[in-house]
């Protein structure tokens, strides 16, 4: 099984984090911000941590094989 490159496991786990904490903010878990009780947040963390999830989960092909 071919190992993650370290660039794609950063964007992959920073995209997370950012989705987790916008998320954690429009739920009120956190300080009161303008994004608190926001719906529009909650689902737009949501699914940059699930971009952050594919871009660690899904693994790029290889290359083309070359045409004789």
């Amino acid at each position: 099984m071919k190992e993650i490159s370290p660039l794609r496991r950063t964007i992959g786990l920073v995209l997370i984090m950012i989705g987790g904490f916008w998320a954690a903010i429009s739920l009120g878990f956190l300080e009161e911000s303008f994004m608190t009780g926001q719906p529009v947040y909650t689902v737009l963390g949501a699914l940059v941590a699930l971009a952050g999830v594919i871009v660690l989960v899904v693994r790029p092909k290889g290359p083309p094989p070359a045409d004789p």
